[in-house]
């Protein structure tokens, strides 16, 4: 089901504590918010530069299917929704 932001309404995503004007974007477009880092969930979204995932204990949350990790970074609540949408990203290698 997608909401008004075309929004699949079931994903649930991750978002580090830094980024709250994110998480609330994230939340009003109808992403389910994950709060507890060891719930599994389909995306991690952070700061690269400025976190640590292992210090954040995402092991627990990753799915086998896959957890996409995606790089706060100068990205938009715009460009994290497009990404999650479409599975758009560049290869680390």
């Amino acid at each position: 089901m997608l909401n008004k932001f075309n929004a699949k309404v079931s994903m649930r995503i991750f978002i580090s504590n830094e980024l709250e004007d994110i998480k609330k974007e994230m939340k009003i477009r109808g992403y389910a918010i994950i709060e507890d880092n060891t719930t599994q969930c389909d995306a991690i979204i952070c700061d690269l530069k400025n976190c640590d995932l292992l210090k954040m204990s995402m092991t627990n949350s990753s799915k086998k299917e896959g957890t996409l990790i995606i790089d706060s970074g100068s990205k938009t609540a715009d460009d994290i929704d497009y990404i999650l949408n479409n599975k758009a990203y560049s290869s680390l290698t």
